[in-house]
């Protein structure tokens, strides 16, 4: 019943500025969920969205919509939308490479992650997960 819960969910991968965006690593989870219940496609499915939207979006021109009501308030004092962008998109491409077995191309991602940012919590503990 745990895996079924699991598995349910928004599986589209989105910017996650606002409150209600799914964090990628539930999406990450969500796949991983699906591959224990025997649906390996699905789980695919789910892996190859998360390289696919960060490969679509990672030079999009973000901009804040200041009078969007979910935006969280530290985005506003963010300095750099872009690179927050990136690092966005490698870890979504990370972990879709990493739920995929490309431990090689999920490696990659999650060092150009951390050398934009060196704190960022989910790459580190993910790339753990690579060895």
């Amino acid at each position: 019943a745990c895996w079924e819960r699991a598995a349910t969910g928004l599986s589209e991968p989105s910017s996650a500025m606002f409150y209600n965006d799914q964090p990628p690593d539930m999406i990450f989870y969500q796949g991983l969920a699906r591959r224990a219940l025997g649906r390996e496609d699905d789980a695919r499915i789910i892996f190859r969205k998360l390289i696919d939207y960060g490969r679509a979006h990672m030079d999009d021109d973000v901009q804040i919509d200041y009078f969007a009501v979910s935006l969280p308030d530290f985005l506003v004092f963010d300095e750099d939308l872009q690179q927050r962008n990136r690092i966005h998109c490698h870890y979504m491409m990370a972990l879709g490479h990493l739920g995929l077995g490309e431990t090689n191309a999920a490696d990659a991602h999650f060092n150009a992650v951390l050398a934009l940012r060196a704190d960022h919590l989910g790459a580190q503990i993910h790339r753990g997960l690579s060895d």
